[in-house]
């Protein structure tokens, strides 16, 4: 093995680098506590990648696009964004907490305007459809973006765009 300027200053740039990061974690660590486990069992503990949870909400949205990626990221299918976009546009202008009241069923609600109709109690599911589906646990939830664009897909998934007049 040869050894080279370049090579024997990148092994003292290296070890004292390596050096360098250890004394900032032994640094880090709390003081010694007969509950704690001993300075010589600690590593180095690498930094690690976080991801929301998939019960995290969004509540609004601020544009259109938005709306998508979220759409996106709840699964809807992406051959199908087109078509959720206009929706969206037509029935509240990409509007969150949009509500329509002269709608029947207690009126339309959220991004989509998802009517009444699928929340609320009826002959064929006691608690209301969404409900049954785990989706939400009243109607006013569907002014949550999140919980709207689960409700959409649910709906989309078991009538297709039917319940927004739009031919499949």
């Amino acid at each position: 093995m040869i050894f080279t300027a370049p090579k024997i200053i990148a092994g003292i740039i290296s070890t004292l680098w390596a050096f360098t990061a250890f004394l900032g974690v032994a640094r880090s660590l709390p003081e010694a506590d007969s509950n704690l486990i001993p300075a010589a069992y600690y590593e180095a503990v690498l930094p690690v990648t976080t991801t929301v949870a998939p019960t995290t909400t969004i509540t609004t949205i601020a544009t259109c696009d938005d709306a998508l990626q979220l759409a996106l990221d709840l699964g809807f299918p992406a051959d199908q964004l087109g078509t959720l976009d206009l929706v969206m546009h037509r029935e509240s202008r990409c509007l969150a907490h949009a509500h329509n009241l002269s709608d029947p069923m207690s009126g339309s609600y959220g991004l989509t305007q998802i009517n009444g109709f699928w929340c609320l109690p009826n002959s064929q599911w006691k608690i209301g459809w969404l409900q049954e589906k785990g989706i939400l646990e009243e109607c006013s939830d569907l002014f949550n973006a999140t919980i709207s664009l689960r409700a959409t897909l649910a709906i989309y998934n078991n009538s297709g765009w039917g319940p927004w007049a739009i031919a499949n």
